[in-house]
């Protein structure tokens, strides 16, 4: 579980994690470690409450959300007799059992003359140390074996689902690679910065949230940031939600483009429900050589996302997909960074119906299934894109250069 303790009412809030069963006597052991402060002279509080009994289990405290109060006070005997049983010593002469005990355990030989010199064990700070490397071992062999089981997961998910990887290399190119590599040591590292990351983001939220809990609830700021810091945390969990049951909605998702023919020469055409018309480009249109089609006394402007000029409409395309023709109109436009969109104006002429189950555009009364380009081949057309607009700023460059000679 996790505990945040408070170093003596300073700003000073750590954030440790033990395990329920542990012991108070454990917890500081684990403190003394972080603050340097030795466990002899730790002061643990709980609701203004000093916390006696060192064999007392975490659990068994009902910390809850409440923060536990760390003070350093004077040495103090936290009844050694009561934690360690000793076999060999017997209780006479003047001496306690806990102060002869606290003397044995601490190093010091009992300076009487008729005990026996007896074999001395571990001294207490061993035994205290061993018990905590072996707390940490437990810790650390958890939360590798947590890695280890997050490894697994991505490596069962990923490799298996082919669209969901492609999707990875675009979000988080380094994850993927290593997910591909087989490199089982990197992917491991990786996961392990990613969840240290997120463990010491928690830990400064949960810190600057306490630390306003201890402030003036009636400040109006302090009281804006309280619930600023509780938004941020029904996003996290919203968001916790999304990964676990909706994975697929935190990968962008590519638009729909089908692969058409016109005059024997290929186009992508982009499928737009939000566009009114079908429409191409100029330079597209002189490619698939419709451009003596074009009727100019539709000229106009088209407006949306920007505006273009319109140059005229096709009223009767002859439009190959898969082995089957259709006839379809296009408005021919001049931004040639458009390309063609397949609008509504031919859907609904020829009753199309967009099935993402099947990843395909249907044309009922053709009898025909057009699939759906899959990401990594919308990938690679608009990588094709990019170097083609760059050719042709780069024409368009020398081009202005050689008219100012």
């Amino acid at each position: 579980m996790k505990i945040i303790i408070n170093l003596d009412s300073t700003d000073n809030f750590q954030e440790v994690e033990i395990e329920e069963t542990s012991s108070v006597l454990e917890l500081k052991m684990l403190l003394q470690t972080i603050f340097n402060i030795p466990f002899n002279e730790m002061e643990l509080k709980l609701k203004n409450q000093i916390i006696q009994n060192p064999n007392l289990q975490i659990k068994d405290l009902k910390i809850g959300d409440n923060v536990l109060l760390l003070k350093q006070v004077q040495n103090q005997n936290i009844g050694f007799s009561q934690i360690f049983q000793p076999q060999n010593i017997s209780n006479n002469n003047n001496n306690s059992l806990g102060s002869v005990f606290d003397q044995f355990m601490s190093g010091a030989r009992p300076n009487n003359n008729n005990r026996p010199n007896i074999q001395q064990p571990f001294s207490i700070a061993q035994q205290f140390s061993l018990a905590m490397r072996n707390l940490n071992d437990q810790n650390n062999k958890a939360r590798e074996l947590y890695i280890k089981e997050r490894v697994k997961e991505l490596k069962d998910r990923f490799l298996t689902t082919p669209e969901d990887l492609q999707k990875l290399f675009d979000s988080d190119p380094n994850l993927a690679e290593a997910i591909v590599s087989g490199n089982d040591s990197k992917l491991e590292e990786i996961v392990k910065k990613k969840i240290n990351e997120a463990e010491e983001k928690y830990k400064k939220d949960q810190i600057e949230y306490m630390k306003l809990m201890r402030g003036d609830q009636n400040d109006p700021n302090v009281q804006k940031k309280i619930a600023e810091i509780i938004r941020k945390k029904n996003i996290n969990e919203n968001l916790k939600y999304a990964e676990e049951f909706l994975p697929e909605t935190l990968f962008p998702v590519h638009m729909l483009y089908i692969n058409i023919e016109i005059n024997k020469k290929k186009v992508i055409a982009l499928v737009d429900t939000g566009a009114q018309s079908t429409i191409m480009c100029k330079k597209t249109a002189e490619e698939c050589n419709l451009m003596n089609l074009c009727d100019e006394r539709y000229q106009g402007i088209a407006t949306g996302v920007g505006t273009s000029r319109i140059l005229g409409a096709i009223h009767a395309a002859q439009l190959k997909i898969n082995d089957k023709y259709l006839m379809c109109k296009i408005t021919v436009i001049e931004n040639n960074a458009i390309g063609c969109i397949f609008g509504l104006d031919n859907m609904r002429t020829h009753g199309c119906i967009i099935d993402l189950k099947k990843g395909s555009l249907i044309f009922p009364s053709a009898g025909i299934e057009a699939k759906f380009l899959s990401d990594g081949e919308i990938k690679k057309l608009k990588v094709e894109e990019t170097e083609n607009l760059e050719k042709e700023e780069i024409k368009k460059a020398k081009e202005e250069s050689l008219k100012k000679k």
